[in-house]
């Protein structure tokens, strides 16, 4: 309820980072060059094939993470919300008794 945008968001990494790693594997397909291809282009491809794969994987765990942090958060404000509502009904019956 009031994490909405940050899962969200969480989802959007993860779906980020998945889609990275996707790409950098794509690069690891055979492609034709040719003889006089220059050799910052070969570094170009070998540092997508690295670099994509491994903030793909970075990204979906931070999103991971973040997902079941904000679970985590909410079972807990759920759980404090009932825990105040009890206390808040012995309290009125405790204020019931003093007044009789």
């Amino acid at each position: 309820m009031y994490f909405n945008m940050t899962k969200t968001f969480s989802y959007l990494m993860i779906v980020a980072g998945i889609l990275l790693i996707g790409l950098g594997l794509w690069q690891y397909m055979p492609k034709s060059f040719s003889s006089d291809t220059p050799d910052s282009e070969f570094m170009s491809i070998t540092t997508k094939r690295v670099i994509f794969p491994i903030l793909g994987l970075i990204l979906s765990l931070i999103g991971y993470t973040l997902i079941r942090f904000v679970r985590e958060v909410e079972d807990e404000v759920k759980s404090l919300r009932n825990e105040i509502s009890l206390l808040a009904q012995k309290v009125e019956k405790n204020t019931e008794k003093s007044r009789n």
